[in-house]
């Protein structure tokens, strides 16, 4: 399905490589409608089922202003791709990748010296690792030798996929096929399993139901996982035709991040990147309200990512403007981590709120020196505090 897309992707970098700065100039004041100029920002997101291409429309549509501000969203092929192209693809100037494609390019080396060229404006949404198999499976530890979907090779699922199974020293047959042709075969009984990385609710899932012999399997949230995962849940709201009313299935989750290419200040790229972090940032409260993305609910424009630096107008932003939505959000060390509102509370099981408050109290008295201002850091010393506690 992404082959027939690629020429429509093409065309459109095309169109913005064609045009100068002063030929989009003399277009704009001949046509208004006509808004390609030197402030045209493209975007690449992931694929057409993903949540970041719906995130990025959404900014399209709340800060495009003619010729002076204009977000080009475009459907990417991979995390990996999307790093190369916004390394050497003329048009391409934001990349949302995920968290962890950081260190897997530390780790493989496959692009060496790219990852200390790579920035970051600002985390966005979570991404729920998502595990379908066949009903036969009820563990994660049962599809060992097993044919699993990872899909397309150097996607950001096919990513994470080889972390959490070598995390969970689970080994299966790895397949990398695309999501639609796996749910074929996951309903023919040719494969055993598929996971699919994407923010809750995927509409990957919405053509499939449990009644056709499949479900989520739950993924523990090893010690291996840790450093670049959170916790993750997933219910019959997110999934009424997979998951039943009462149940809930326990997952992890990667952060989307918002990279761009280390650029020479001054430069035009910088520049671009300049202009849209004053509006996105300026205008973040908005998202939060419908009919934007529910996502949006749980962006920290302020929180940090391990092992990536911040571009720096971004971090000047945020310090010049302390008392802005989007320097304050998420910055309540509860926010986010009680059950009924957040994914999060997966790791402390079916405790209410009040039980939840209660021992983040505890927990925060008995390590005085935890640091609240990275709140994921924080809530991963939490569950391990949690589990190491035996309170479970």
């Amino acid at each position: 399905m992404l082959r027939r897309r690629k020429p429509f992707v093409f065309l459109a970098l095309l169109g913005l490589a064609m045009f100068t700065p002063s030929q989009a100039q003399q277009r704009n004041q001949a046509d208004p409608y006509v808004t390609a100029s030197s402030w045209t920002l493209g975007i690449m997101t992931g694929s057409i089922e993903g949540t970041s291409l719906r995130m990025v429309n959404d900014l399209a549509i709340a800060l495009n202003d003619g010729p002076n501000l204009r977000i080009v969203p475009m459907v990417g092929e991979s995390s990996i791709r999307n790093v190369s192209d916004l390394s050497y693809l003329k048009g391409v100037d934001v990349a949302v990748v995920q968290s962890d494609v950081l260190s897997h390019l530390r780790r493989t080396k496959r692009m060496p010296g790219l990852e200390d060229q790579l920035q970051y404006v600002a985390k966005l949404h979570s991404e729920e690792f998502h595990v379908l198999s066949r009903m036969k499976y009820l563990c994660l530890a049962d599809l060992a030798g097993r044919k699993v979907n990872f899909g397309p090779a150097g996607s950001g699922s096919a990513l994470t996929a080889q972390a959490v199974f070598e995390a969970s020293k689970v080994q299966v047959e790895p397949q990398y096929l695309d999501q639609g042709t796996a749910i074929e075969k996951l309903r023919k009984g040719e494969l055993d399993a598929s996971v699919f990385v994407a923010g809750k609710p995927s509409f990957a899932f919405e053509a499939i139901r449990y009644t056709e012999g499949v479900h989520f399997l739950d993924v523990e949230f090893v010690e291996g996982l840790q450093r670049d995962y959170l916790p993750a849940i997933m219910t019959h709201d997110d999934y009424p035709d997979l998951i039943a009313p009462n149940e809930t299935v326990s997952t992890v989750a990667v952060s989307a991040v918002m990279a761009v290419y280390k650029s020479p200040p001054k430069s035009e790229r910088y520049l671009k990147l300049e202009r849209f972090v004053d509006r996105f940032f300026s205008k973040f409260e908005q998202f939060r309200e419908r009919p934007f993305h529910g996502k949006w609910q749980e962006v920290t424009l302020s929180a940090p990512v391990a092992g990536w630096t911040r571009f720096p107008v971004a971090q000047q932003w945020l310090k010049d403007h302390p008392d802005s939505a989007a320097a304050k959000s998420g910055n309540t060390p509860l926010q986010g981590f009680e059950p009924g509102t957040t994914e999060n509370s997966a790791a402390l099981g079916k405790r209410e709120a009040g039980d939840v408050r209660e021992l983040f109290e505890k927990f925060r008295r008995d390590n005085p020196s935890a640091d609240g201002t990275d709140r994921e850091k924080l809530f991963r010393d939490f569950v391990r505090w949690y589990q190491q506690s035996n309170l479970n």
